[in-house]
């Protein structure tokens, strides 16, 4: 069950009025990193399937889902660095939560959101999505929006595995795009899987590999896309060790890759 939500500004029955789905306007938002991100140009109007998790740092099924990993593993196979069909962007629904909040340690959150997602996570006061479209049965909503009309068309919320969501996506028949369901069973087994920890770290982390054999790269890049750092690793060696203590303080992504796998986590860098 969604956990609901009501504004000062919004009674039940207003909440109760709001479409579930219809067209989806347009926004330009800022991530954490800084980038910017346009609905219509920088996605949908490119032949993009666009997801937008509409979700809050206290609220518990949305962590829940953010633990399944389920949009995570979507945004790896489907997402620019897999078969760039589609996007995956985390929005915060709350316009009161902070930063800290968001990295875990504030007073209004279930954990690290960042933990494990490599895709644009947005948190901004006030807020400039409309929750009354975006989330108006609560939180989480997972807005799966159509290219060519810019429609709403699936709420995957309650889906808590790579195989479901595709399988979702799929069976909406959005504009004949398809994200190749018969192969997803065989991508989320035999896809190798890292732990980073400690994360945030002040410059040396560890890094648990599993599932990696042969020559494996592990490179880090920064928030523009720019390499900062790679190294290479013979074999099924089990813990790497990462220090970027050179290096600004700041976000990061970790991309370990070998011929049949690929692997990115956030990594933040303290001062």
């Amino acid at each position: 069950m969604k956990h609901f939500f009501l504004s000062l500004s919004l009674g039940m029955a207003a909440l109760a009025g709001s479409a579930q789905f219809g067209t989806a306007p347009d926004f330009n938002v800022t991530d954490l990193d800084g980038n910017t991100h346009q609905l219509y140009a920088d996605i949908l109007d490119q032949g993009l399937i666009a997801v937008i998790d509409v979700s809050a740092t206290w609220c518990g099924p949305c962590w829940n889902l953010h633990n399944s990993h389920a949009l995570q593993e979507l945004h790896e196979a489907y997402g620019p660095d897999g078969t760039n069909q589609l996007r995956v962007m985390f929005y915060e629904g709350d316009g009161s939560t902070t930063l800290d909040d968001i990295m875990g340690t504030g007073s209004a959150t279930l954990g690290d959101w960042t933990d494990g997602v490599t895709y644009p996570i947005v948190n901004e006061s006030p807020l400039s999505l409309d929750m009354n479209i975006w989330a108006p049965l609560g939180f989480p909503t997972v807005n799966v929006i159509r290219p060519s009309d810019y429609e709403i068309v699936l709420d995957t919320y309650n889906l808590y595995s790579l195989e479901e969501q595709v399988d979702a996506i799929n069976g909406a028949d959005i504009d004949g795009i398809v994200l190749g369901v018969a192969n997803t069973g065989d991508l989320a087994a035999g896809r190798g899987d890292i732990e980073v920890y400690p994360n945030p770290s002040n410059g040396e982390f560890s890094v648990a590999l599993s599932g990696f054999h042969g020559t494996t790269q592990l490179e880090v890049y920064n928030i523009v896309g720019n390499l900062v750092w790679t190294s290479q690793v013979q074999g099924a060696t089990a813990v790497q060790n990462v220090d970027l203590g050179e290096l600004e303080a700041g976000n990061y992504l970790l991309r370990v890759s070998n011929e049949g796998n690929k692997v990115t986590r956030r990594v933040t860098l303290l001062d």
